[in-house]
């Protein structure tokens, strides 16, 4: 029989889908696309992502299909390998296009030149095009975007973080790293024992002054690198982290450069064990490892000696001396994790428009159940819980987006100024002394903001999925391997639990210094810490302090105060039971809020200042009238929709009464809802994310979403050929089928209930 390929659209009981999406999007008045160049950032930056995202959903051997969500874990592998060699030859093209060299002298010839001096070292400007593109690409491919990043974000930036001028340049130029040539690198932090816990990593890398080297040494099990991405397979190099011994003294936690293959063979060096960690919950084509070193030696120059220098006796006789910058020092340690901190905010933007235009556009199109027999079925949109269920959602990446660009930001000019500052000799001790603080504060915020992203977006899959019914539950609709691939990020490069802790303890610090010493620094606090001015605390606690939390549309930044209000009074609790039994890990849940309502709160005023153009080097670019009112409306409901899911907090902590939640914030959440329904298919479309980005046929920007979704299953499981639905397993269940009367056989017979009675007596 063949097989049905079309929809009866004169008799059919469900209307054609794309004409009910096709309707909304002509009948919305938004101007997509001043939305999306205020979610790219700017101009520029709009233009470079679509060129990327072309050229990426274009090529024939990065692009991806439904096919990917039925390949084997040795599968992903092998195309993750091509895809990575691909990207190679990217690499290069785009260091050339930054620099605007393609002609006469081959640029990446001589920045591996270590004898050229007439080309300038490579900077963070000169690869943040091909980051642009990695960023973009692992949106469609997340784990060949974590294979790459590893090598580069991790690896790397471990080196660019931790290592002198001239091992920067040694590693990442001369022997290609930056280039993903020469060598290849992972990254070796965590192990079987610790994972969040860095200083107290048991790897040992001793120092031998007769041989002026390193010895590394994996003690005993728990110290086994473990979940090392690129060990498997792949990795030429590692950075270990490991305890620095020099002459029995123990100096903690430092970096090392081990080399762990043949570069020829990629046959595994002596003393060198790795094995492969298997298959995971999700991004099976990262080769994850791990690693045992039994003396393991490395010349001295191994180790990344910007922060922590050790320096041989000269005559033999002399001690060994060690020297660090212990103001940099513990920092330089963690300075590679913050690329992928920073990193995991921007893909929180990325993941969290593609699943929510996925969710919109199949809401809009999916009819379910009629008010009567005669009356045509509603959309699944149409109905009031559909609406808080998606639209909410909807607006998360939109409030990222803003937060991520601008964290981004801080990240380069934070790391471009720690260069700058800590290679001039002497060393800048005042430039240090502020750039230390910088730094604090960027990891608080990359936390943060890192930690309730990810948690945020692995929420919005999972919920989004079932919004979407059985056809959520699809592999290829997207929402099975997206979640699977995500939620890792919720776990990898620093567990969200303890980055939550870690960020609120550092904000109560700077909020008692705030609260019972008057010290705020207004240079370098004002941005993300406002709340802590010691002349706002004392405003939330004065008789009138009370008014400060009541949300009021004639103030649009009432919106955002509230969750400053509500922070300053939690803190000031979490200080006082503190206080009282002197042990932080009794409030421990308010702490991990504490670091969630501060990225809400970094979320709510970045966005603020973006859209009211507060900010003169971060402009909305929103000029039409009804299109700045609807991105309000989003602002709007992602305050209230949070501010509704911490009701309990909001009441319980007296920052609003039971009556503000049932007469404000639950009818404001109502109102909001159909507002942005009507303008929702347009919400998407501002993402302008192509339908190889997408990759899921009930997300399509033409919404054919039953047509897209059979044929993308028929095309995977081929079904009009010989041998169609037979299964390789098929004797088993046809024997299971025809089996004869072997069942009484094998009991001797048929039972008969005379001879039983007998047996009996």
């Amino acid at each position: 029989m063949t097989r049905l390929s079309t929809v009866n659209t004169k008799d059919s009981p469900v209307l054609i889908p794309q004409k009910l999406i096709n309707k909304e999007r002509q009948d919305s008045k938004l101007q997509i696309d001043e939305i999306n160049t205020f979610l790219e950032s700017n101009p520029e930056k709009q233009s470079l992502t679509h060129q990327l995202i072309d050229q990426i959903v274009n090529d024939p051997i990065l692009q991806t299909d439904t096919k990917y969500y039925d390949q084997t874990k040795d599968q992903q592998r092998e195309i993750t390998a091509k895809k990575i060699a691909r990207l190679a030859t990217y690499m290069e093209h785009d260091i050339k296009t930054v620099r605007a060299q393609f002609r006469d002298n081959d640029l990446i010839k001589q920045l591996q030149s270590s004898s050229s001096s007439s080309v300038l070292p490579l900077t963070n400007k000169d690869i943040s095009l091909f980051d642009k593109r990695l960023s973009l690409v692992a949106n469609i491919d997340p784990q060949l975007g974590t294979r790459v990043g590893v090598h580069l974000g991790l690896f790397g930036n471990c080196i660019k973080g931790n290592g002198t001028d001239e091992q920067i340049k040694y590693w990442l130029q001369t022997r290609g790293a930056a280039f993903i040539k020469g060598i290849y690198g992972c990254f070796s932090m965590t192990e079987l024992g610790h994972g969040s816990n860095v200083a107290q990593l048991q790897t040992t890398a001793t120092y031998d002054s007769k041989l002026d080297s390193f010895v590394i040494n994996t003690p005993d099990l728990t110290a086994t690198k473990w979940w090392i991405g690129g060990a498997a397979h792949s990795a030429t190099h590692t950075v270990c982290y490991a305890r620095l011994l020099v002459e029995g003294k123990d100096y903690g936690v430092k970096t090392f450069v081990v080399p762990l293959r043949d570069l020829e063979t990629l046959q595994l060096l002596p003393g060198i064990s790795i094995g492969d960690i298997g298959s995971k919950m999700g991004r099976d084509g990262i080769d994850n490892g791990w690693i045992q070193f039994r003396n393991v030696i490395i010349p001295r120059e191994y180790m990344l000696s910007r922060f922590t220098k050790v320096i041989p006796s000269e005559n033999g006789s002399d001690k060994v001396t060690v020297k660090t910058q212990p103001q940099l020092d513990q920092i330089s340690g963690y300075s590679a994790l913050l690329s992928g901190r920073v990193n995991m905010v921007m893909d929180s933007f990325r993941f969290g428009s593609k699943f929510a235009t996925i969710a919109t556009r199949y809401a809009v199109g999916r009819q379910q159940f009629a008010p009567n027999k005669n009356s045509t079925e509603l959309q699944l949109i149409d109905y009031p819980l559909h609406q808080y269920r998606v639209l909410p959602q909807l607006t998360i990446p939109y409030l990222v987006s803003p937060a991520a660009f601008k964290l981004m930001d801080t990240y380069y000019s934070t790391l471009d100024e720690l260069y700058k500052v800590s290679s001039s000799s002497p060393a800048n001790a005042n430039g240090l002394k502020v750039v230390s603080e910088k730094l604090k504060n960027l990891f608080i915020d990359s936390a943060s903001l890192k930690a309730t992203n990810t948690w945020l977006i692995s929420t919005l899959i999972d919920e989004l999925r079932q919004t979407c019914g059985g056809h959520g539950y699809s592999q290829y609709n997207a929402f099975g391997k997206g979640y699977d691939d995500w939620v890792v990020q919720c776990t990898w490069e620093g567990d969200n639990n303890i980055l939550s802790l870690t960020s609120a303890k550092s904000i109560l610090k700077k909020f008692v210094d705030s609260a019972t010493k008057g010290k705020f620094n207004n240079s370098l606090d004002e941005d993300s810490f406002n709340y802590l001015n010691p002349k706002f605390i004392m405003k939330v606690f004065t008789p009138s302090g009370d008014s400060t939390s009541i949300i009021d549309d004639d103030d649009l930044y009432s919106y955002t105060k509230i969750w400053e209000v509500s922070l300053v009074k939690i803190l000031a609790f979490i200080g006082k039971s503190i206080e009282r039994s002197r042990d932080v890990d009794s409030v421990s849940k308010l702490l991990v809020m504490v670091s969630k309502f501060h990225a809400i709160h970094s979320m709510l005023k970045t966005y603020h200042n973006k859209l009211t153009n507060n900010d003169p080097h971060d402009k909305s670019f929103i000029n039409d009238q009804y299109t700045q009112e609807t991105m309000w409306n989003i602002y709007k409901l992602f305050s209230i929709y949070f501010i509704d899911k911490h009701s309990g907090e909001f009441q319980q902590f007296k920052i609003l009464t039971p009556n503000d939640i049932s007469k404000i914030i639950q009818p404001k959440l109502l109102e909001l809802l159909p507002k942005l329904r009507k303008d929702c298919i347009a919400l998407t479309d501002s993402f302008k994310l192509p339908d190889a980005m997408i990759n899921a046929p009930i997300g399509y920007y033409d919404g054919d979403i039953y047509h897209n979704y059979f044929n993308e299953v028929v095309k995977n499981n081929p079904v009009e050929k010989d041998g169609a639905g037979i299964a390789p397993y098929h004797k088993i269940l046809s024997d299971m089928l025809t089996r004869g009367f072997e069942f009484d056989a094998k009991l001797g017979g048929s039972s008969n209930k005379d001879i039983l009675s007998m047996l009996n007596k």
